[in-house]
Order: structure tokens, then sequence, then C-alpha cells
């Protein structure tokens, strides 16, 4: 559970349970992994890379190589957006020791999503390679739709769960 609801499982010093640490985990080890993947990609890439890509996964417009670095900035700019957002609005110090399921499924969906963001960059870096190597052509035509399903799935569920409850309790 989150920071509101204590269990046997979690260290009463931190408030998350396994699964929650487990997310943060990951999600940490995505971000590292995406830092040297950037970096491994842009000594070896040539000056012109693929910016950007079409609904179906291709390349449709090109520049510097530069501009891995701002994909990079994105990602710590949403992955840090996230985790700031946990930490101070979500389970602030402050928040009421009151345990709530809804509160504790909705911050490990957010940490969930978080870790989906990270795959996603690191998807990107790694097709960004393999396009350079002349070994695929783009993202693939699958890409939009996992990424629409993969973020919109959980909140959706959430959103599901949190009704279900609401008409439970009437």
């Amino acid at each position: 559970m989150a920071k509101s609801q204590l269990s046997k499982k979690s260290n009463p010093k931190s408030g998350f349970s396994k699964v929650d640490k487990m997310l943060d985990t990951a999600g940490w080890f995505g971000l590292a992994t995406l830092v040297i993947l950037t970096i491994f990609t842009y000594f070896r890439v040539p000056d012109t890379i693929p910016v950007h890509f079409n609904i179906v996964g291709r390349p449709n417009g090109f520049g510097s190589k530069l501009f891995l670095f701002a994909v990079l900035g994105i990602a710590c700019f949403i992955f840090f957006s996230i985790t700031l957002t946990i930490k101070y609005v979500f389970a602030s110090p402050g928040a009421t020791a009151i345990p709530n399921k809804n509160l504790d499924f909705a911050i490990r969906i957010v940490k969930f999503l978080k870790l989906m963001v990270m795959i996603g960059f690191i998807y990107i870096m790694v097709i960004t390679n393999l396009i350079v190597d002349h070994v695929t052509d783009g993202l693939g035509s699958f890409f939009l739709p996992a990424v629409v399903i993969t973020l919109l799935f959980p909140v959706a569920y959430f959103f599901k769960r949190t009704m279900r409850e609401k008409l439970m309790k009437k």
C-alpha cells in the first residue's frame, strides 16, 4: 500500500509496500538505463538522426543528434514531475494516517505509469539505434496503439474500481 496504510510486509519507516518499492526501483533503473543509452547513442550515431515518427511509426523528420539530449530532458522532466507529485501531493508528510485503499491504488497506478513512460523512452532510443544501423525502418505500427493502451488502461481500471466501490457503499 502507499504511505497512508502500513502493512506488515513493508518497512514502517517508508510506508510503501514491496510492490510500490519494486515499481520505484524499476523506474529509477529505467531512468539510469535511459541516461546510459542516450550517451551511448550520442557517440555512435551520425550527425543526422530521425527525430519524429509518423502515425505508423516511420521516421518523417530528421535533425541533429543533439536532439537525443532533448528527449532525455523530456523523460527526466516527466519522471521527476511524477516522483515529486507522489511525494508532495499524494503522499505528503501531513497526509492523514487513515487507510485509504483508493489513494494507495492511485499511487501505485501513477508509479506504474511512470515506469511505462521510461520503458517507452528506452524503446524509442533503441529503435533510433536500429534505424541508424538499417536494421529496422521505424518504431512499428503497433507502437502508438501500445502506448495508448498502456497509459489509458490503468487509469480506466482505476476509475472503474473506484466507481464500483462507491456504488457498493450506497
